[in-house]
C-alpha cells in the first residue's frame, strides 16, 4: 500500500464487507478551480488579458497529476501523468494556454469519473456479497455451518428461494438460477449437470440443489483456458441435485 500512495494512487485498507466510499460524489478542487478559471479564460476575445486565465486553470489542477508523474519518473516508468505532463509543457510552451488549460481540466475530470465509477462498482460488489448467507447447510448432514467453515470438496444444499452460498457445480437433477445479481439478464437459466452456479445468484424453482464446492474450482477453470492439465483428476465436477 506504500507503494501505491506513493505513486499517488491513493490507497487505502477497510474491513472486509464494509461499505467505505471510496471516491467522493463532486469533483476534487482542484477539477473545480481547473473548469472555472477554463471557463472564464474563453471571454478572452471580450477581454484579452483573460487568455492567461488558462494557464492558471492549467497550473491549478495541474498538482495531482504532477506528484504521480513524479513518482512514475522516480522509478523510471513512464505512464500517462508523465505523458500529460509532457502534453501540457508542450502547449505552454508554444504559447497554446487555451489547449493547455483543456488537457489538463479534461485529464482531472476523466480521472474523478473513473474514480466514481470504481466506487460504484465496489459497491455493487459489497451489496452482491451481503446478500449471500453467512450459513450454509451441508447435503450430506442437514448442518449448518458458517460459510468460512464449509470444507473443500463438500456438498451444501440450496433450497427454493435461497441465495447460492459458494461458486459450484451442479451433480444431479435440474433447477432455474437467477443470475441476474451478476449479468444483469432476468430471464431464469436451466441448470442441470454439470453447469456451474455462482455465489449470489438465487435458486428460483421448487428443486433443492445440492452443490459440490472446492476451493481449486476457479483454478482449475483458469489452468482449462490457459491449456493446463485437463485430466480428470484435475477436474472436480461432482454434484447431487434430488
Amino acid at each position: 500500500m506504500k507503494a501505491l500512495n506513493k505513486a499517488g494512487l491513493e490507497a487505502s485498507v477497510r474491513a472486509y464487507g464494509s461499505s467505505g466510499v471510496v471516491a467522493g460524489r463532486w469533483p476534487s478542487p482542484y477539477v473545480l478551480a481547473s473548469g472555472a478559471l477554463l471557463l472564464a479564460s474563453f471571454l478572452a476575445p471580450l477581454l484579452p488579458p483573460l487568455r492567461w486565465l488558462a494557464l492558471a486553470a492549467a497550473c491549478a489542477g495541474a498538482p495531482p497529476m504532477l506528484l504521480r508523474a513524479f513518482a512514475a519518473a522516480t522509478g523510471l516508468a513512464l505512464d500517462i501523468n508523465v505523458l500529460m505532463v509532457v502534453a501540457v509543457a508542450g502547449a505552454a510552451a508554444l504559447g497554446d494556454y487555451a489547449e493547455a488549460g483543456a488537457i489538463v481540466f479534461l485529464f482531472t475530470a476523466a480521472e474523478w469519473l473513473e474514480a466514481l465509477a470504481c466506487a460504484k462498482a465496489g459497491s455493487g460488489m459489497s451489496s452482491l456479497m451481503s446478500t449471500i448467507p453467512p450459513r450454509v447447510v451441508l447435503a450430506a448432514t442437514g448442518e449448518a455451518v458458517g460459510l468460512r467453515d464449509v470444507e473443500v470438496g463438500a456438498v451444501v444444499a440450496v433450497r427454493a428461494g435461497e441465495v447460492v452460498p459458494v461458486d459450484g457445480v451442479v451433480v444431479d437433477g435440474q433447477s432455474e438460477v437467477d443470475e441476474s445479481s451478476l449479468t444483469g439478464e432476468s430471464f431464469p437459466v436451466p441448470k442441470q449437470p454439470p453447469a456451474e452456479v455462482w455465489a449470489g445468484t438465487m435458486n428460483l424453482d421448487g428443486k433443492r440443489l445440492h452443490l459440490f464446492f472446492s476451493y481449486t474450482f476457479r483454478r482449475q477453470r483458469s489452468q482449462k483456458c490457459s491449456g493446463g492439465d485437463h485430466s480428470p483428476e484435475n477436474v472436480m465436477l461432482q454434484v447431487t441435485l434430488p
